[in-house]
């Protein structure tokens, strides 16, 4: 075959790769039905039924930031937008948080119906067209892990998972099933805010053990701020029900407080007719120094008390820390594979009723360390600092990270000292105690307090980058690097010398 003709196959060859990729993107992300939606005009649907449909998602694109959309198996003539108080509602089912958010995407999942009725209420007489978006689905329907803890984006896939019949979500998603995103914001630093007209935007921030104002310059009217707190599952947002009006100068500590959480997040909502600009930003104060003294005094006489009785039994824990260490890690390994095997889907009741004995878990709080070891998927740490690709297995259930068999088993956390690990493992191993899986270092609250964070994805970047144990990473490359030049001029020295034997 002549080589311009085998070219020409080639290219073909490639042209129809590319072709059939595109078609096959395209049908997985085309709806199973669409079409448009009336205002307070009901429309019914019915569906083929397939032995593989279990659930059906439809996602609904309104016009209107004050309409909100009802689907059910019965008709919704009879139903008025004053129903819609109880979000728990079983005759029929809404996104509750969207209409509350005024959010132009809706989304509702339910068990698969043959025959479906759907119909978008609005307060105000205005005849705006809304369109939907119908997907049947093969996966089982959870009402507390609704499309799968992937928010608005089906169906694309986000960084959140569903684990105890519970949404965890990742990247500063939050909501019911992880469908806002919200801005990390910092203290005592003006942030710029552009909000547009009759729409929330939603900021977390970090407590600290202060005082706590909200500042803003150039005070706005109709501006509106609501505060609450994280929780899992996040079934509040803010909302203007539970709203207040944003002052130049608002102290929030009392509600912070009664919030009695880490993390709160922050909507501020612009009720205005247009669009507008502001500066904010979150005013700590530290307490008098008074208190400040009488806070370090007992941390002072606690810390003597404990280095006493650390020296008392030091001889004692030393002996028994070997044998347990070998207890704990087939504990943790039955438990953490019993759990990645079954997918995180255990009975919430039985998890809720949980207990902790004071013997086994001597870690940290289950709350300290989702703060400070952030969990993010494997490729992005990889990406990151492709040093670390050595940690290709998890050292605690001795399962794969690179090559993982489920979305669960890809979400990793990395240690102070640089260690990877599965984000559940780490976390089973740090309630019981307060060290490294893998080398054995030892955490304590305020080194982990101080190094946080230590790696930041995000910025694409790594704290603390003249570790010891980076290093070292780097001196072993550089020898080998050496060592492989080294051997290259040897073998050309021996070659050289064989060449003059046969001359000669």
């Amino acid at each position: 075959m002549p080589l311009k003709v085998r070219k020409e196959l080639q290219i073909q060859i490639i042209q129809m790769i590319i072709f059939v990729i595109c078609f096959l993107f395209l049908i997985k992300g085309k709806p199973d039905y669409s079409g448009q939606l009336d205002t307070n005009i009901e429309q019914q649907i019915k569906l083929d039924k397939s032995s593989k449909a279990n659930s059906i998602i439809i996602k609904f694109y309104v016009s209107s930031s004050k309409a909100v959309c009802l689907v059910s198996q019965s008709s919704l003539e009879q139903v008025a937008i004053t129903d819609l108080n109880d979000p728990k509602n079983e005759s029929f089912a809404y996104d509750y948080q969207g209409y509350q958010a005024n959010s132009v995407y809706q989304l509702v999942e339910i068990d698969f119906y043959q025959l479906l009725y759907i119909r978008c209420l609005q307060s105000e007489q205005i005849n705006e067209k809304s369109s939907y978006e119908l997907y049947i689905t093969e996966r089982p329907f959870i009402e507390s892990c609704i499309n799968d803890c992937n928010g608005y984006n089906y169906p694309e896939i986000q960084n959140s998972v569903c684990v105890s019949m519970q949404c965890n979500c990742l990247d500063s998603y939050f909501g019911l099933f992880c469908q806002f995103q919200s801005s990390k914001i910092y203290s005592n630093v003006y942030n710029k805010l552009t909000i547009e007209s009759n729409k929330w935007i939603y900021l977390y921030y970090e407590l600290p053990t202060t005082n706590v104002e909200l500042q803003t310059m150039n005070e706005q009217q109709d501006v509106f701020y609501s505060l609450v707190s994280e929780q899992t599952p996040q079934k509040t947002i803010p909302n203007l029900q539970n709203s207040s009006r944003l002052l130049s100068i608002v102290n929030i500590q009392e509600e912070i407080i009664i919030s009695n959480a880490d993390v709160i997040y922050i909507g501020i909502y612009n009720n205005q007719s247009e669009q507008i600009e502001f500066q904010f930003k979150i005013v700590t104060y530290y307490q008098d120094d008074q208190s400040i003294f009488e806070r370090n005094r007992i941390i002072i006489i606690i810390t003597v008390c404990a280095i006493a009785t650390l020296f008392l039994f030091a001889i004692g824990i030393s002996v028994l820390r070997t044998r347990k260490h070998q207890q704990i890690r087939k504990q943790v390994q039955e438990t953490i594979r019993r759990n990645l095997n079954q997918q995180g889907f255990f009975d919430q009741q039985q998890q809720s009723n949980r207990v902790f004995d004071p013997a086994i878990y001597k870690g940290f709080q289950i709350r300290f360390i989702k703060d400070h070891f952030k969990a993010h998927y494997y490729d992005k740490f990889i990406q990151v600092y492709p040093g670390l690709s050595q940690f290709e297995e998890c050292a605690v259930c001795l399962e794969q990270m690179k090559n993982a068999n489920n979305k669960l088993q890809k979400i990793c956390c990395v240690t102070p000292c640089f260690h990877i690990f599965h984000s559940i493992c780490l976390q089973e191993w740090l309630l019981r105690q307060k060290n490294c899986p893998f080398c054995r270092t030892v955490y304590n609250r305020k080194k982990i307090i101080q190094d946080f964070p230590w790696i930041d994805i995000g910025n694409i970047q790594i704290k603390n980058t003249d570790s010891n144990y980076l290093c070292r990473i780097k001196n072993q490359i550089e020898s080998v690097n050496d060592s492989r030049i080294e051997l290259n001029q040897n073998q050309q020295s021996e070659q050289t010398n064989q060449l003059q034997e046969i001359k000669d």
